[in-house]
């Protein structure tokens, strides 16, 4: 079967764009093929993943007006005409299954951003793709409600589905793995390592957990910032990786992951994390809390520089591992969420047929 997914962009990237490459070599697993149509492409991440990729805007353009017209140009393909199956993570028409990084409406209330012409146009873009889409994903029961809420004329067409998570990639490594690992990031034995995984710093809370690990003082304590560089100088004991291509490598030499999130309606990489045996500390209203247990990690009642300090004492009181077999105990297998894409109840029933039929 030839399946068409539609995205801003196919690059190494945050959340959405690791759930695209996850959803390309799953799709390809089970005997598909896959077009990626994009505003913007990197060439050679398309070919490692073995995807044909569609670069749509190829010209300069204002960035406010970049998402309109790409909406638009996507509604003139009628890709459901072409593909048994299409798959938007991009707020577009012309589709069978949009699956949303997260509503802007409850995105700007989190960040408490005021209402402007953009925050309109993307509202208005988000319920067109909505109401074209017969199945809406949600990556958690958080954004279901959130969905439900923000957008009830659609609700009967919201279905829960947890983000996949590559059990191949993300896997428990043994101790002396692990050990070999540490060393390759300069870690001592008994130095606890934290990792912060961002490409968003505001929202994803790195201004109040570097003041909570200042305050911190325990001189085993390290703290790496992997995804965009921090602007602001750092405290002593954190290190910034840049752009992290084996975030595997990183989990599994780390002894905690914390990500304190303003808004965040899944939290992949934490679920990453959690599959390579390494506990999270993450905000309550996080959608991946949903699946974290006490064994797993610790949940926070708030996301402000107290709270954060007292996690993180905690967390180097303590130096816990995750059992083996997270990605199996939550259902979080690659070839089960495609499976669950291709019958996906609502797409069945407007196209009449299983789209793995």
């Amino acid at each position: 079967m030839r399946v068409a997914i539609v995205h801003y962009q196919l690059r190494r990237g945050g959340g959405m764009e690791s759930y695209l490459a996850d959803l390309v070599r799953g799709f390809r697993a089970a005997g598909d093929s896959v077009d990626v149509w994009a505003r913007e492409v990197d060439a050679a991440y398309a070919e490692e993943l073995g995807a044909s990729a569609f670069r749509l805007l190829r010209l300069p353009m204002p960035r406010l007006l970049r998402n309109r017209v790409f909406a638009s140009r996507i509604a003139q393909l009628e890709l459901t005409r072409r593909y048994p199956l299409v798959i938007t993570l991009a707020r577009t028409r012309g589709h069978h299954i949009a699956v949303n990084g997260g509503t802007h409406p409850g995105f700007m209330a989190a960040m408490g951003r005021l209402d402007s012409w953009h925050d309109r146009t993307e509202v208005a873009l988000e319920q067109a793709m909505l109401a074209d889409a017969g199945c809406i994903v949600a990556h958690s029961k958080m954004l279901g409600a959130e969905l439900q809420h923000h957008y009830p004329a659609f609700a009967a067409r919201v279905q829960v589905l947890y983000p996949p998570v590559d059990g191949a990639r993300f896997s428990v490594r043994d101790e002396a793995a692990r050990a070999r690992l540490r060393q390759s990031f300069d870690l001592s034995p008994e130095q606890i390592a934290f990792v912060f995984p961002s490409m968003d710093h505001a929202r994803k809370g790195l201004d109040p957990l570097l003041a909570a690990f200042a305050r911190l003082g325990d001189p085993r304590a390290r703290l790496f910032v992997a995804g965009r560089s921090p602007k602001q100088g750092l405290p002593a004991g954190v290190t910034a990786l840049g752009y992290v291509r084996d975030m595997p490598a990183l989990f599994a030499a780390a002894d905690w992951t914390v990500l304190p999130s303003r808004y965040e309606p899944f939290g992949l990489v934490v679920a990453e994390s959690l599959a390579c045996g390494t506990p999270a500390i993450v905000g309550r209203g996080m959608g991946v809390a949903e699946l974290i247990g006490e064994q797993d990690g610790i949940r926070l009642e708030a996301l402000d520089e107290a709270h954060l300090l007292a996690a993180l004492q905690r967390a180097c009181a303590q130096r816990p591992r995750v059992a083996a077999g997270f990605v199996e105990r939550h259902g979080l297998t690659l070839a089960a969420h495609i499976e669950a894409l291709k019958h996906c109840p609502r797409v069945v029933e407007a196209t009449g047929s299983s789209a793995a039929a």
